[in-house]
Protein backbone atom coordinates (compact mmCIF):
# COMPACT_ATOMS: atom_id res chain seq x y z
CA UNK A 1 0.00 0.00 0.00
CA UNK A 2 3.13 2.58 1.06
CA UNK A 3 3.92 1.88 -2.61
CA UNK A 4 0.14 3.05 -4.07
CA UNK A 5 0.81 6.18 -1.63
CA UNK A 6 4.46 6.88 -2.94
CA UNK A 7 3.15 6.71 -6.59
CA UNK A 8 -0.10 8.94 -5.61
CA UNK A 9 2.25 11.77 -4.46
CA UNK A 10 4.61 11.84 -6.95
CA UNK A 11 1.77 12.42 -9.59
CA UNK A 12 0.05 14.85 -7.55
CA UNK A 13 3.84 16.37 -7.40
CA UNK A 14 4.28 16.77 -11.37
CA UNK A 15 1.02 18.13 -11.60
CA UNK A 16 1.49 20.98 -9.14
CA UNK A 17 4.91 21.98 -10.71
CA UNK A 18 2.89 21.99 -13.64
CA UNK A 19 0.65 24.41 -11.62
CA UNK A 20 3.09 26.30 -10.50
CA UNK A 21 4.73 26.37 -13.98
CA UNK A 22 1.58 28.05 -15.54
CA UNK A 23 1.13 30.67 -12.55
CA UNK A 24 4.73 31.82 -13.04
CA UNK A 25 4.22 32.32 -17.51
CA UNK A 26 1.02 34.37 -16.02
CA UNK A 27 2.89 36.51 -13.56
CA UNK A 28 5.79 36.90 -16.41
CA UNK A 29 3.44 37.79 -18.94
CA UNK A 30 2.30 41.10 -16.93
CA UNK A 31 -1.31 40.92 -16.13
CA UNK A 32 -2.69 43.37 -14.87
CA UNK A 33 -1.92 44.71 -10.96
CA UNK A 34 -5.30 42.82 -9.70
CA UNK A 35 -4.64 39.54 -11.47
CA UNK A 36 -0.92 40.14 -11.03
CA UNK A 37 -1.90 39.86 -7.02
CA UNK A 38 -3.83 36.50 -7.86
CA UNK A 39 -1.30 34.94 -9.37
CA UNK A 40 1.12 35.40 -7.13
CA UNK A 41 -1.07 34.51 -4.20
CA UNK A 42 -1.88 31.30 -6.24
CA UNK A 43 1.51 30.99 -6.78
CA UNK A 44 2.35 30.93 -3.10
CA UNK A 45 -0.63 28.43 -2.25
CA UNK A 46 0.75 25.76 -5.36
CA UNK A 47 4.22 25.83 -3.67
CA UNK A 48 2.81 25.38 -0.12
CA UNK A 49 0.99 22.43 -1.34
CA UNK A 50 4.33 21.18 -2.88
CA UNK A 51 6.04 21.73 0.02
CA UNK A 52 3.45 19.23 2.31
CA UNK A 53 3.86 16.81 -0.40
CA UNK A 54 7.26 16.60 -0.49
CA UNK A 55 7.20 16.56 3.55
CA UNK A 56 4.78 13.63 3.25
CA UNK A 57 6.73 11.67 0.73
CA UNK A 58 9.51 11.74 3.51
CA UNK A 59 7.49 10.62 5.97
CA UNK A 60 6.80 7.53 3.54
CA UNK A 61 9.47 7.11 2.82
CA UNK A 62 11.04 6.90 6.49
CA UNK A 63 8.26 4.64 7.29
CA UNK A 64 9.15 2.07 4.58
CA UNK A 65 12.85 2.23 5.81
CA UNK A 66 11.38 1.54 8.87
CA UNK A 67 9.36 -1.21 8.39
CA UNK A 68 12.03 -3.12 6.10
CA UNK A 69 14.52 -2.62 9.17
CA UNK A 70 11.92 -4.45 11.17
CA UNK A 71 11.29 -6.92 8.56
CA UNK A 72 14.80 -7.78 8.63
CA UNK A 73 15.27 -8.00 12.80
CA UNK A 74 12.36 -10.55 12.48
CA UNK A 75 14.11 -12.61 9.98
Amino acid sequence: MADNDLETLLSARTVLVEVRQNWIKAIAAGYKQGETETAIKSLLDVQQALDVVDHVTEELEELEELEELAEAEDE
